[in-house]
């Protein structure tokens, strides 16, 4: 008791404690003489601070995940931020989550024939250990013939490999099963590099039971290679702090706004989403976006010079579960939408931003916007390209927005880090962070912002939407998955159309077998874009066929 008190003292304290790090800067008149693009690049090259603020969000805030603490810490530090500079901030809830999830410490290690720590990544929404669980590494059972509760009880399930693992119709009734027999749970291969991911519309009723573990490639290998031998049983320990919380757990949208000059109720949007996928410090998801928005707005505040439209800052939640806080904010404010010329979405990671691109009745008015970058940096060449019409479909929140017939843009970037290797992996930390392009990347979105506030009108909305009913960006099915097992089905999504249920089993896409949301994955981003996928379900085999749109270059 007392500690949840602490804990609610000292979240309050931290929303209404002030911003030490980001005061209020004071125009000069030679300032207010020059073109307002070229004061903010002038600012942006002198005193930019975008480091400062991707410092503070990594520092202070990794742990940023839906229905978390941490998120709701960083939503009322950012909100404060934004207030610090000057901004009309606040916070609008967006729904709710039914379970939270907080995640504490997490050590595993090889004790037998050798001790030495294991690198493993845990998903969000899976339990943890109690205490410290150690046992012998036993592969699963192939069938429900070979179950022996015996072999199982406190041990660790080794799962087996395409094509040697238990028939799909065989495997819940085995993991029940195994479950029973008191399993401490199971060791996945999690590939070279284990991405993060997690299903957060679970039930306070219906905990998730399975502690499941994602090895690295090379110590999942090792284990199996130690288990097959047969000279010694292996030995590992795990302790992992993962708990749930139970909900409903309001969630929020943080919005703060400079009021225009001309036109108040015309707005410009600029912003990202600031959950993150929980294993590190989500400085490339998306702390890069939150930090050059909160430049952005500084530089803007600093220089003076109020925007002809009001420039709306906004830090979404749940985009890592389905854009979930921007689109319920676009839905509830079709009025803001009408009026909203353009929002500029910042969630690709620490690349520079390289680009912009739209349908042809928009792009004069870009090239316009974004003609003073021309010389900010040769190395760092900023184009404005044409494109198809923009896509309701999207890997963020500019999506949502696009769906409600806003022009929503994705910048393009270009750079050397490999996003990739970072985005959702236990890598996604500061010190993968190029502090050069992030700063070049402020400076575009601040001149962005004010050139788009400042134009006569508003953006052309003439054949704004590609059409399609696919998406361009990625493969996505429009299910929740646990391994290979539907756990739900997202309701205008593909699979809901193709009569997909929860309790499918996805057991192969192109006749090749598949038993983890990795695979599955893996397996749909192969080749053509269209896809046969064989589900099992009961004792019947269904194939249905996934399409989608072959991207094309500079669309997104």
């Amino acid at each position: 008791m007392i500690a949840s008190t602490l804990a609610l003292l000292s979240s309050a304290l931290l929303a209404l404690a002030p911003v030490q790090d980001a005061p209020k800067a004071q125009p000069t008149a030679t300032a207010l003489a020059k073109d307002p693009a070229q004061v903010l690049i002038d600012l942006g090259q002198r005193e930019n601070r975008v480091s400062e603020h991707l410092e503070a969000v990594c520092e202070q805030f990794p742990h940023r995940l839906l229905g978390s603490k941490g998120l709701s810490d960083a939503c009322n530090w950012a909100e404060a931020r934004f207030a610090a500079m000057g901004l009309d901030a606040r916070q609008e809830k967006w729904g709710s989550v039914p379970v939270g999830f907080e995640r504490g410490p997490q050590v595993g290690k090889l004790l037998v024939p050798e001790e030495r720590p294991l690198s493993f990544v845990t998903n969000a929404w899976t339990p943890g250990t109690v205490g410290l669980a150690s046992g012998p590494v036993v592969l699963e059972p192939k069938a429900l013939a070979d179950f022996d509760p015996a072999l199982y009880k406190d041990a660790w399930i080794l799962r087996r490999g395409r094509g040697d693992r238990p028939e799909a119709s065989e495997r819940r009734e085995l993991d029940a099963k195994l479950i029973e027999a008191g399993v401490l749970g199971e060791l996945r291969d999690g590939g070279r590099n284990p991405i993060i991911d997690g299903r957060y519309n679970i039930d306070w009723n219906d905990l998730p039971q399975w502690v499941s573990i994602k090895l690295v490639r090379e110590e999942f290998a090792h284990l199996t290679n130690l288990v097959e031998a047969g000279e010694v049983v292996p030995q590992v320990a795990f302790q992992i702090d993962n708990r749930f919380v139970e909900g409903p757990i309001d969630q929020f949208n943080v919005i703060a706004d400079i009021k225009g000059s001309e036109f108040p109720d015309e707005y410009v949007i600029v912003g990202g989403h600031i959950d993150d996928w929980d294993a590190a410090q989500g400085a490339q998801d998306n702390g890069t976006g939150m930090a050059t928005t909160f430049e952005a707005a500084r530089l803007i505040m600093a220089s003076g010079i109020q925007p002809r439209r009001t420039i709306r800052f906004m830090f979404w939640g749940g985009e890592e579960q389905g854009l979930l806080g921007s689109a319920a904010y676009a839905k509830a404010h079709p009025e803001v939408c009408a009026k909203t010329s353009a929002v500029l979405v910042h969630d690709g990671g620490g690349n520079y931003l390289s680009g912009i691109a739209g349908p042809a009745a928009l792009i004069e008015d870009l090239r316009k916007v974004f003609a003073p970058l021309a010389t900010l940096n040769p190395e760092m060449p900023f184009e404005v390209k044409e494109n198809r019409g923009l896509s309701t479909w999207g890997a963020s929140d500019h999506a949502s927005f696009v769906a409600q017939g806003v022009p929503g843009f994705f910048w393009n970037q270009t750079g050397e880090l490999d996003y990739d290797y970072v985005h959702h992996t236990r890598f996604d930390t500061l010190d993968m962070v190029n502090p050069e392009y992030q700063k070049h990347s402020a400076i575009v979105v601040a001149v962005g912002a004010m050139g788009i506030a400042n134009l006569d009108h508003m953006l052309d909305r003439t054949d704004l939407i590609r059409q399609t009913t696919m998406p361009s960006n990625r493969r996505t099915m429009g299910v929740f998955l646990e391994g290979n097992l539907v756990t739900g089905v997202v309701d205008d999504g593909q699979a809901a159309k193709l009569g997909l249920k929860e309790n499918d089993l996805i057991i192969a896409v192109d006749k090749v077998a598949v038993g983890s949301r990795e695979e599955i994955v893996t397996e749909m981003h192969k080749g053509d874009p269209k896809k046969t996928v064989t589900i099992q379900r009961g004792e019947t085999k269904l194939d249905v066929v996934f399409t989608w749109e072959q991207p094309k270059t500079g669309d997104k």
